[in-house]
């Protein structure tokens, strides 16, 4: 398969459920501010996080179910398309067809969104922890890291591998990994490299464990999660 540049692969966000009703969710990707936010009908947008008026963050203004409202002069952008449908101090007068919200490639897969912020990239997988895997049983906690993707993925490689029989996890790519799990499931990684020396850890579970057990489950790879964390940015700093 030809390697995909960055930009032109997709990277996991935020957690599906982060995208809530009538929220906006800031991050960034590769250095790209992003303004990720649900619509009414279900439609996830991630966007630039300027508003294209005076380039005030649209991260800080309103969701109001089918656009966002900027919080600076109150320009509105509709979802999907991005376009300006509403600017106060012009009542009356269409906003010109060019006014429009920087917008990136989006969509809602295993669990999380998934983001491209460059077009079609030649022999992309697309999006999702691996080609043809099953969807993910328990999204868990997204951790943030103060070091780049490629040591994340080593710490991992080292500090994750707890399964009984002793494995570490596997690099499916430079910015994907599986660990055998200690009840027998698996245990994916995909890593959002939000800058430089920054990024974001994002882990699911395969297969969902019972009911009863959901909050230890998170629990106990929480703390794994944070284990991994701390040992990154304990040896960066020494």
């Amino acid at each position: 398969m030809p390697e995909v540049s960055p930009e032109r692969r997709w990277f996991p966000v935020c957690r599906g459920e982060e995208a809530a009703p009538r929220h906006i969710v800031h991050t960034a990707l590769l250095g790209q501010e992003l303004a990720v936010w649900r619509a009414d009908d279900d439609t996830v947008n991630a966007w630039e996080n300027r508003c294209p008026h005076r380039g005030v963050r649209l991260s800080v203004g309103t969701n109001l179910g089918d656009r966002l409202k900027c919080r600076y002069h109150g320009w509105t952008y509709a979802s999907g398309s991005g376009q300006c449908v509403e600017r106060p101090a012009h009542p009356g007068e269409e906003p010109p067809s060019l006014v429009r919200a920087q917008r990136f490639p989006c969509v809602e897969v295993d669990g999380y969104v998934w983001v491209r912020l460059a077009g079609e990239g030649d022999g992309d997988p697309g999006p999702g922890f691996e080609p043809g895997s099953t969807p993910a049983g328990l999204t868990l906690r997204s951790i943030h890291v103060f070091a780049p993707a490629a040591a994340v993925a080593h710490a991992l490689a080292r500090h994750a591998g707890e399964a009984s029989d002793g494995s570490a996890p596997e690099a499916v790519d430079p910015y994907l990994l599986r660990s055998a799990h200690t009840e027998g499931a698996e245990i994916r990684y995909a890593l959002q490299p939000v800058a430089d020396g920054e990024t974001f850890i994002h882990a699911s579970l395969a297969k969902a464990p019972p009911a009863a057990e959901r909050i230890a489950v998170l629990r106990r790879e929480n703390d794994r999660l944070r284990t991994v964390r701390d040992a990154i940015e304990t040896s960066a700093s020494s």
